[in-house]
């Protein structure tokens, strides 16, 4: 089914993807990566976390809440459509990336949802290890991990890909300048966009989701992901919403 599009070609209909309640549950996998410094790369994550939270709306700071709850102890099976037995993980892939341009993907976020109402029930976030050198230093060589997870938690909250090209939900990860080179600082901020984004759908006075037109469609907006679906605006702004035709939804960078 196809979702009403507006001038700039983003989803207008239906119920956007939106979580039920705050704070957002995240967890590492207890695994980790043989690769990085599994101590310095969870503080890195939970900075690019915090980077969201923070976000002042008018003076006041967004609802925006994370929980990082109890290790995961189970693998994630490795596979195209696979899920992990516990919700909300964050997982390294140090031994095979099952998607497509695997050359390209730095990180993949997968939610399910519902088809009507667009509620998430299943999060997580994978990370390709198996093909990429991450940095959890700032002097470190490789491609930031910070950065890369504060894109993703965008899609985990309920973000697409912005065509505004500071934004930090630009689909590449170096299609600005700015994302991919020597400043660190830079390749991790967030953009007005960004932060015009998460107020729309996290202002101070809690979860707001953005309402649409009423779905005749049958369609529910869910995050977008990296061009394999359709996206929308959040009222105008340059970060993406993509209509959740399908009940797993994966988005990659």
């Amino acid at each position: 089914m196809d979702c009403p599009e507006d001038e700039n070609g983003c989803r207008r209909g239906g119920p956007p993807l939106t979580w039920r309640e705050l704070p957002l549950v995240y967890r590492f996998h207890r695994g980790g990566s043989e690769k990085l410094d599994m101590g310095r790369a969870r503080a890195a994550i939970r900075r690019a976390f915090g980077t969201w939270e923070s976000v002042s709306c008018n003076g006041e700071r967004t609802s925006l809440r994370f929980e990082e709850r109890s290790d995961i102890r189970s693998a994630k099976p490795v596979g195209r459509k696979s899920k992990g037995k516990e919700p909300f993980g964050i997982y390294f892939r140090d031994e095979g990336w099952p998607y497509d341009d695997e050359d390209e993907s730095l990180a993949l976020t997968n939610q399910t949802f519902g088809m009507v109402n667009g509620y998430i029930d299943y999060a997580d976030i994978e990370i390709n290890t198996t093909n990429r050198t991450f940095a959890v230093e700032d002097d470190e060589e490789g491609i930031d991990l910070q950065a890369v997870a504060t894109h993703e938690i965008g899609h985990y909250i309920g973000l697409a890909h912005s065509r505004v090209p500071t934004s930090i939900m630009v689909a590449r990860y170096c299609q600005s300048g700015n994302r991919c080179g020597d400043d660190v600082k830079a390749a991790r901020a967030l953009d007005d966009d960004d932060k015009d984004a998460v107020c729309a759908l996290y202002p101070p006075s809690g979860i707001a989701g953005v309402q649409y037109e009423p779905p005749a469609t049958g369609c529910a907006v869910g995050a977008s992901s990296t061009g394999t679906s359709p996206g929308g605006v959040l009222a105008g702004f340059g970060v993406l919403v993509a209509a959740a035709l399908r009940a797993l939804a994966r988005r990659r960078r």
